[in-house]
């Protein structure tokens, strides 16, 4: 069959979506780059927010307008009534996430709407393909172990179950011997790997062992929460200092007041956050920080606001990522009274104003660095895109060949990212 896959949302998801596709190419379909003329559709769902649900109901509707039949993966998934109405609703099979490794005999099969809530094994999940040529997603878990009062994901994943050690290390040397030269490990939360498990490993126990098939390669930590990163912070640190990783952090606070953090259930106080920080930045000084944070929470007053306002001067992150609260259903925030529109809104725009300064201020300290950066993606013109080993972006004039590491100096700074030239050839 000539199959389209299309995928939106987190890095996870973008992961789930290149390995159905690897997944079906292997079993000898057709993976195509063009809805037009496909058999069936894949479209891999984020649900984060109401406009992004809104989004993907539209999208499966354009989609089967061309496409005769539709497979719906990802977080919308647990929503589907949103999908009820429709001429192409009987035309549709809804994939459960964790479903997702029978897609390719359900096709041979001809199968329909899935019933079944049994849970499979991981393994097949971590055969992701690569989105570029040196880079790859390899998911290390699904599901998470916390309780945030207003987050989907946790609802369409279920509950942490970690992708065993030696299938992890087994996906990355098989990235590394194909050349892959930068990988990420992804999950709801990466902090929380191994508490599901009985023999005790945590999170550093894998770093270690993928760091010793790495050679070379780069590899990248994702998002972790404060709440599950705290009682494993000093051997997290041991771990990344005796390895190849970025030196990045994505770690969301959310919210700079404790009195809203209850509200959310995130399980730590600010405090928490701001001492994981601290001592991270004094073992890598040069640490890229990211952080999230969701604007009108239910109940969050003028006062709350600025707290959060007051943290990030402060923290001065990197990378900030600002969500306006959008109620899900089934969540217990989805019963809370919200914050006004208009309310919302400003908040929204003053924290984004206030990241643009703050980011900027951090990324001009790096102006006249020079030293090692991975060439990750070509950008527009001649120009291409390297990490340096703190993860932070080099916009460079020259297109070096992808996946070598040459020496850059930076000349400019953005908000989101560098600007430089090659210094040194490849080396």
């Amino acid at each position: 069959m000539r199959v389209y896959v299309e995928t939106y949302g987190c890095t996870q998801n973008q992961g789930e979506g290149a390995a159905i596709a690897r997944d079906l190419a292997e079993h000898g379909h057709q993976v195509v780059a063009d809805p037009v003329g496909a058999d069936v559709g894949v479209l891999v769902t984020c649900a984060v927010i109401g406009a992004t649900e809104a989004r993907m109901v539209r999208r499966w509707r354009d989609l089967s307008e061309r496409i005769p039949r539709m497979v719906v993966t990802g977080c919308l998934v647990p929503l589907r009534t949103a999908l009820l109405d429709g001429a192409a609703r009987p035309r549709t099979t809804f994939l459960p996430i964790r479903e997702q490794p029978r897609l390719s005999s359900l096709l041979d099969e001809g199968g329909t709407v899935i019933r079944s809530s049994a849970v499979p094994p991981l393994d097949r999940l971590i055969a992701v393909e690569a989105r570029l040529p040196v880079t790859e997603e390899v998911v290390i878990a699904q599901g998470c172990t916390s309780g945030c009062s207003y987050c989907f994901s946790r609802l369409a994943r279920g509950p942490l179950q970690s992708v065993p050690a030696s299938e992890v290390v087994q996906r990355v040397r098989a990235a590394v011997a194909r050349g892959v030269t930068e990988v990420r490990l992804s999950s709801l939360d990466t902090a929380a790997w191994g508490l599901d498990r009985e023999d005790g490993a945590r999170l550093p126990d894998l770093l270690r062992d993928v760091a010793a098939v790495l050679g070379d390669v780069g590899a990248r930590i994702g998002m972790m929460s404060p709440q599950t990163l705290g009682p494993i912070l000093d051997p997290y640190l041991e771990a990344l200092a005796a390895s190849r990783f970025y030196r990045f952090l994505h770690l969301p606070v959310q919210t700079g007041s404790d009195r809203v953090l209850d509200a959310m259930r995130r399980g730590y106080r600010v405090e928490d956050f701001r001492r994981q920080v601290r001592l991270a930045r004094a073992r890598f000084p040069e640490l890229t920080l990211s952080t999230d944070v969701i604007v009108g929470f239910p109940g969050e007053t003028d006062e709350d606001h600025r707290a959060t306002e007051e943290l990030l001067s402060e923290v001065g992150p990197e990378i900030v990522n600002v969500t306006r609260f959008s109620a899900r259903p089934g969540t217990p925030a989805a019963r809370l009274a919200p914050v006004g529109p208009r309310v919302a809104k400003r908040r929204s725009r003053e924290l984004a104003e206030l990241r643009r300064r703050v980011a900027r201020d951090r990324l001009e300290r790096w102006l006249g660095h020079r030293g090692p950066a991975r060439v990750v993606e070509f950008g527009p013109g001649s120009s291409s895109v390297a990490r340096l080993p703190n993860y932070l972006p080099v916009v460079l004039e020259e297109r070096p060949a992808l996946g070598s590491t040459v020496d850059v100096r930076v000349d400019g700074a953005r908000s989101t990212y560098l600007l430089g030239h090659v210094a040194q050839a490849a080396f």
